[in-house]
């Protein structure tokens, strides 16, 4: 094989590499839409009064599942609305439980989650 396409190879090569990295980077994240789906949809979580301890436990699921999400969008502002409503439902205790207490605890939820949805439709 002759010097000169020897040559030629190597720069394809690098490149072709190149593309293999940015390629497998591209593949940990999400685009903006898919992480916003399932996002809402986990978000979309409604307490059940009458399960206290399995509500809380789901709560703190929903908000593992946020914060997985959070990592893999590349969207900052999506990105920080993932974690405040991962903050809010990582928070819910026995006290936000109470019917007293839970509807300023569902309030608080509704506007997190009004925030997360305008990231999502860019309409803030």
């Amino acid at each position: 094989m002759n010097v000169l396409p020897r040559l030629f190879l190597l720069p394809l090569l690098a490149l072709a590499l190149s593309g293999c990295d940015a390629l497998n980077t591209a593949s940990e994240t999400l685009d903006k839409a898919e992480v916003c789906t399932q996002a809402l949809q986990a978000a979309g979580f409604e307490p059940d009064l009458s399960n206290p301890d399995q509500t809380i436990a789901d709560a703190k699921q929903r908000s593992e599942e946020l914060r997985d999400l959070a990592n893999k969008t590349t969207d900052a502002e999506v990105k920080q609305e993932l974690n405040e409503m991962a903050d809010k439902l990582g928070q819910l205790g026995p006290e936000d439980l109470d019917p007293a207490t839970s509807v300023a605890w569902a309030q608080d939820k509704l506007e997190t989650y009004n925030q997360l949805q305008a990231a999502c439709t860019g309409s803030n």
